[in-house]
């Protein structure tokens, strides 16, 4: 299956839904469409109250730096489409903002409509700001500088080291443009610096959980080159927190593959759920797509720890990270990545099978190309919308063969009922 030319937008898509009938619901193929085109607003779309975008580990948007920069805190942190053309249920959506794309949120006869090529194809609402908002940390700060919600307000995210040290070595992943978004940000992160206090994660953490529709917190960040420092670094902020909490809503950790001696002491300090993020399962492409990765920690060695850790926090919590995509990342600068859909399927589902016949869960995100990211400067095209339907495919196909739940700490799957915002697979009939 070569990748296909474009079509008009919205007879691609409901030639795509009938491709796929019975087989993967619309809103996923809706849904991934627009994660990777980005939305545009009307600025009469914006007028009111809702989440605003706060800082979050990348920039996900697809827009010219200045853009992203000029429009940070002003676009919603997530949407949520439904009904019109397609009779969509209610799917929400990670805001990637994209002053290019076909996709536009826009207000007609006074409600929020989505816009295909200037054509209403569903309704749109956005994110509640959640009750926490607006209160002050100790230091002046809004909480939501340290723990803005995410999944529709269920998640409390805290960003707690916001660069990665392999972008000093030129080791950092191809995908990533962490630290470039740090400092998109500028003076917008005054105030919490490269490592955000635990003292100020706790208090914010604690604020958070008392609004009743938060259900989870989740810590992460970028990679500390020291193995030993990054797990001591991590731990950290986890007891800090639950010093306050006492286990009053579940955990996340996001951090690399740890030495398994280390793992006991999260799950005893709070953990739930653990997210050793692999990217991408191809061995050649994980050296040359996650180098840092793979020149200290290397591929087999994340796998192994990914196992171990399953002994520790049990089946299901356990999900480590593909950035569902990047296998088909190709340019003149990088032509490396697979050409054809099903060789990229192919490749990324030997990896969840693996993993899989282990217990371990994986989850995906929908590749977002950040200009200022490798990749981004290097030309690379995101991969066509075939893919995910494949992809998608092929992971509900294995999770059943082995038995396994849906990837704890995410929340209910399912159409209309899945408020993960940066991935369709959730959004699959079970």
């Amino acid at each position: 299956m070569e990748r296909v030319r474009d079509e008009g937008n919205i007879s691609r898509l409901e030639s795509l839904f009938d491709r796929y009938r019975g087989i993967v619901p619309k809103e996923v193929l809706v849904k991934e469409d627009v994660l990777l085109k980005g939305l545009n607003f009307s600025e009469e779309a914006l007028k009111g109250e809702y989440q605003e975008k706060a800082y979050y580990l990348f920039t996900f948007d697809p827009d010219k730096p200045e853009v992203v920069k000029r429009r940070a805190r002003i676009v919603p942190q997530e949407i949520r489409i439904s009904g019109g053309i397609w009779g969509l249920r209610p799917t929400i959506i990670q805001s990637r903002h994209s002053s290019n794309s076909p996709y536009t949120v826009g207000l007609m006869d006074g409600k929020k409509v989505l816009l295909l090529d200037g054509i209403p194809v569903a309704e749109v609402e956005f994110a509640r700001r959640p009750v926490y908002y607006g209160t002050r940390l100790s230091n002046g700060m809004a909480v939501e500088e340290v723990a803005p919600a995410i999944y529709w307000g269920e998640t409390a995210d805290v960003t707690a080291f916001r660069i990665c040290e392999y972008w000093g070595i030129g080791g950092q992943c191809k995908f990533c443009d962490i630290n470039e978004n740090f400092k998109a940000w500028g003076g917008l992160r005054e105030g919490v610096g490269v490592a955000v206090p635990k003292g100020l994660v706790a208090e914010a953490v604690s604020i958070a959980s008392e609004d009743q529709g938060v259900k989870r917190y989740l810590i992460t960040g970028g990679s500390i080159m020291d193995g030993k420092k990054e797990a001591q670094f991590y731990l950290g902020y986890i007891q800090a927190v639950e010093e306050r909490l006492s286990r009053r809503i579940p955990a996340r950790l996001n951090t690399q593959a740890l030495p398994p001696e280390t793992l006991g002491k999260f799950y005893e300090a709070g953990v739930d759920y653990y997210h050793p993020n692999l990217e991408v399962w191809d061995p050649k492409l994980f050296s040359l797509i996650s180098p840092g990765k793979d020149r200290l920690i290397g591929r087999n060695e994340w796998i192994r720890r990914t196992l171990e850790a399953v002994k520790v926090f049990g089946v299901g919590n356990v999900s480590p990270n593909f950035v569902a995509g990047i296998e088909m990342a190709y340019s003149d600068n990088f032509p490396y990545g697979f050409r054809r859909v099903e060789d990229a399927v192919k490749s990324t589902a030997e990896g969840i099978e693996f993993l899989m016949s282990k217990d371990v869960v994986p989850k995906f995100d929908t590749w977002g190309l950040e200009p200022l990211s490798w990749f981004g400067r290097a030309g690379v095209t995101p991969p066509p919308l075939e893919y995910y339907a494949e992809l998608y495919v092929k992971y509900l196909e294995l999770k059943v063969r082995y038995g396994l739940p849906w990837p704890k700490g995410l929340g209910e799957a399912g159409p209309g009922i899945s408020k993960a915002p940066a991935t369709g697979f959730m959004d699959m009939d079970k």
